[in-house]
């Protein structure tokens, strides 16, 4: 016999979740009308998250927000967010509930960040000719911030840590392979990388927001060969480096590959010296074969557009330094670059590198394209931006260095990963120098979340210390 309904039944905390949940879920029915069974693989994947436990769900929630909110249809694009959103306040109560005193505390040094943030932006905003446009991107950095805050906050032991990884490497996984399909249904034509327009990217139309995530996954899968009890088997392992080089290969960012270079030669030469002079003797062989060869020479040189120089980044900086020669306090104000930027045109409008800059400002929607983290924070924000950037690097050095130098002679599997992680962040902080995307891009959740990720994992070893380290 079925049990009846008791009101207290619906004020449980399992069922008022549940109840939550079918609510948010109701909306895209609402505003998708007939497409609806589009969503219907996404319905289904919620259900086994509540059935296969919180985990499950955690890693749903990260690679969709990292694949499934690319080129598709607006709200199809919205109705994942916001179920992925509702899911993280569901989780979060559960856990916490709305007892904030019982919310976990972030170190002080990234609250102060926060302040001379949030100072910058709005003392940049109040003085610039165009206000009102800082206010949306405000709005979208706060809304990151909370997101982010929600998954850090719902780290609990190393299992999460290791959920949150592998999810950022199966969305490496997903996102290569659409690379790779792209490439593929375009005939197979390498000579088609050879230009900046040819590159590919796939579900993230930016390629450099595409390939942090090469960035950040290359380390976590290279010390995946010397850990004991590893998360990828070695073989694995070696077929994920030439999967990603594949992608790396299609995507043709010289960053990356750069990026991904260093990253490697650091992390063999810290756990294995062996290994590190294996890979500078092979790079050596290589590039004296690639010089010696011609025709192959050529056919690299083309490849990686050496003719394209910096690819128009010093007219591009030169206009940032126009900028901040007339704005050097408070900046243009954040948003304001679009309207700006053609005040301060280092080239004419006609010639081909003003051509390509206004390309660029028509593709990314008329967003800041200093083309580097710092700046870009300087022409927005001013001499505040600047410093609130300049601090980010600098917290995440000392946080990531002192727990390093902690679990460096215990867990050897934990330091490890805490030296990926540590040597993924450092690499995204060399790279913002020529590529600013992928650390504070007001709230870009498939750029910035990724570096944002494996700070929080950072973070996390790092409170759980203990007595042995005070917190910044």
């Amino acid at each position: 016999m079925i049990k009846s309904l008791n009101i207290k039944d619906i004020t449980s905390k399992e069922n008022l979740s549940l109840l939550v949940l079918s609510v948010g879920l109701s909306l895209p029915a609402i505003l998708l009308g007939e497409n609806i069974l589009l969503v219907l693989p996404v319905v289904l994947i919620v259900m086994f998250s509540f059935i296969f436990g919180e985990r499950f769900t955690y890693g749903f929630i990260i690679v969709t927000l990292f694949t499934l909110v690319g080129d598709f249809s607006g709200p199809f694009r919205i109705y994942v967010q916001l179920t992925d959103f509702i899911l993280l306040g569901i989780l979060f109560l559960k856990r916490y509930g709305f007892g904030w005193t019982t919310y976990p505390r972030i170190p002080n040094s990234l609250n102060y960040f926060l302040i001379a943030y949030y100072f910058a932006m709005i003392t940049s905003a109040l003085m610039s000719r165009f206000p009102s446009a800082a206010v949306p991107l405000i709005i979208q950095q706060s809304i990151f911030f909370i997101i982010l805050y929600l998954f850090y906050s719902l780290i609990r032991d190393e299992k999460d840590v290791s959920v949150y990884l592998i999810s950022i490497l199966i969305s490496s996984i997903i996102l290569t392979a659409s690379s790779i399909t792209v490439f593929i249904q375009g005939g197979l034509e390498l000579s088609n990388l050879t230009t900046s327009v040819g590159r590919i990217s796939g579900l993230i139309a930016n390629v450099n927001a595409l390939t942090n995530f090469y960035i950040i996954s290359f380390p976590l899968v290279i010390v995946s060969f010397f850990i004991k009890g590893k998360y990828l088997d070695k073989k694995l392992s070696l077929l994920l480096i030439i999967y990603f080089l594949a992608g790396l290969l299609v995507t043709i960012s010289r960053t990356a590959v750069l990026g991904v270079m260093i990253s490697t030669a650091f992390l063999l030469f810290m756990l294995r010296k062996k290994y590190f002079y294996y890979l500078l003797t092979v790079l050596i062989i290589l590039f004296a074969f690639l010089f010696l060869y011609q025709p192959l020479n050529e056919f690299v040189t083309l490849l990686l557009r050496v003719e394209e120089g910096m690819s128009n980044r010093d007219y591009l900086w030169t206009l940032s330094l126009n900028i901040i020669s007339d704005h050097p306090v408070f900046g243009i104000g954040a948003g304001s670059y679009k309207y700006e930027m053609f005040n301060y045109f280092p080239v004419m409008l006609d010639s081909w590198p003003g051509q390509v800059i206004i390309n660029i400002r028509e593709m990314t929607s008329g967003a800041n394209i200093s083309h580097n983290f710092f700046l870009r924070s300087y022409t927005d924000l001013g001499i505040l931006g600047l410093l609130s950037a300049l601090m980010i690097p600098v917290i995440y050095i000392r946080i990531g260095i002192k727990t390093i130098q902690y679990y460096r002679k215990g867990n050897k599997k934990t330091y490890y990963i805490l030296l990926a992680l540590f040597i993924s962040g450092a690499t995204m902080f060399l790279r913002s120098a020529v590529d600013d995307i992928g650390i504070l891009t007001y709230g870009w959740i498939a750029a910035d979340l990724p570096f944002w990720l494996i700070f929080s994992c950072i973070v996390y070893y790092y409170k759980n210390i203990g007595n042995s380290m005070t917190m910044l």
